[in-house]
């Protein structure tokens, strides 16, 4: 991709994201780019498993930490020396490729606002997660406190990094109504001492965009914020969400795989399977003339209605993606879709595609792009 610009507000830039298990390394972000603009939403768009989630860890600073973490459960004398090799390559300042071994943890570069995240301490870190870069996790039950009211977890990301004291309780509680009533939580002079218990599962995932909203971010990553609502309140959410980026000239990286969050959302997509971003366009040209054997793939797996009249259109079927996702324990030979891709050839095998502009903005990851039939 080219050099980042004045506007970009975020660049990801040959980022890598291993940790260790039981079956060895995982391979979960393998060296991918994109970057996002300011006041632009940029969708990571793909099937479970990709590693989307993981990129938005290694983005916040949280990724190595909960690695080490789980590492504990999966402990054997392998995954330890590989994470004593990561210190002691870190204290030396060299990375796995100067070694030539794979080794655990985030490499790679992430340009915000023209630093690199990853040379920052912990301390510092602290300063932008949660206030410059917020998250909407995964799942509004697990993620608000059952014994604290809404006010009050609304305000903490206010109060978090309030570290000159400037902030009075007046000031507080009025950026939290006025953000509760930004996302359409109803009467929110009312509501506001109620507990998650109280609200319904669409309304908490609505106090979690504001808890994300709160501290003005210049960048808000939502993690599968529709997740296990019905169609009704999904179209309620993503409406929030736009109505607050557009409002606050947000920048936000979208994860999901439905097609529908990712159409109403995103000016632009990057698509993921196994680690790699194997496509990356605007969300019309990626959703309308995708590229990518694995991008066609995976949207006639689960089809919008504009790509059912299509699918019949073109007297084509529905049908999902044969086979099962590549073991990330293995490193990546070839094409990381070649087994399960009807295109495959012994190029696709032997040797990893270079990830090339095709178009005007337009990347794709595959030796076969310009024989491909078109969609």
């Amino acid at each position: 991709m080219a050099a980042m610009g004045k506007d970009v507000v975020l660049r990801v830039e040959g980022l890598k994201a291993f940790y260790t298990s039981k079956k060895g390394l995982i391979r979960a972000v393998n060296d991918i780019t994109f970057e996002i603009r300011k006041g632009e939403s940029v969708g990571l768009f793909g099937e479970s498993g990709a590693g989307k989630t993981s990129v938005a860890l290694a983005i916040l600073g949280m990724f190595e930490d909960i690695s080490r973490h789980f590492a504990s459960t999966a402990a054997n004398e392998d995954n330890v020396r590989l994470w004593e090799m990561k210190d002691e390559a870190r204290k030396k300042g060299i990375t796995s490729k100067e070694i030539g071994v794979d080794l655990p943890g985030v490499e790679g570069h992430i340009w915000f606002e023209g630093m690199d995240l990853l040379t920052l301490k912990e301390k510092d870190y602290r300063k932008i997660r949660g206030n410059e870069i917020t998250y909407i996790p995964q799942g509004s039950t697990k993620s608000l406190n059952p014994y604290s009211n809404i006010e009050e977890q609304t305000a903490e990301g206010l109060w978090a990094h309030d570290e000159d004291d400037e902030l009075n309780e007046f000031l507080v509680i009025k950026k939290v109504l006025q953000t509760l009533d930004l996302v359409e939580l109803g009467d929110v002079d009312l509501r506001k001492g109620m507990k998650p218990s109280q609200f319904s599962v669409g309304e908490d995932q609505r106090v979690l965009i504001a808890m994300a909203l709160i501290p003005d971010p210049r960048l808000m990553i939502a993690d599968e914020p529709t997740t296990a609502v019905d169609m009704a309140i999904q179209l309620r959410i993503m409406d929030a969400i736009q109505i607050a980026r557009e409002e606050m000239h947000l920048s936000m990286l979208m994860i999901s795989n439905n097609q529908g969050t990712i159409s109403q959302t995103c000016d632009k997509v990057a698509v993921m399977t196994a680690g790699h971003i194997v496509e990356f366009g605007t969300t019309e040209t990626i959703m309308n003339s995708p590229g990518h054997p694995f991008t066609r793939a995976f949207i006639m797996s689960n089809p919008s209605m504009a790509v059912i009249r299509k699918i019949k259109e073109k007297g084509m079927r529905i049908r999902g993606i044969p086979g099962t996702p590549p073991d990330l324990s293995e490193p990546t030979i070839g094409c990381p879709f070649k087994e399960r891709c009807e295109y495959t050839l012994d190029i696709c095998r032997d040797k990893k595609p270079e990830y090339r502009e095709v178009e005007p903005g337009h990347w794709i990851m595959c030796h076969r792009y310009e024989e491909l039939p078109s969609w």
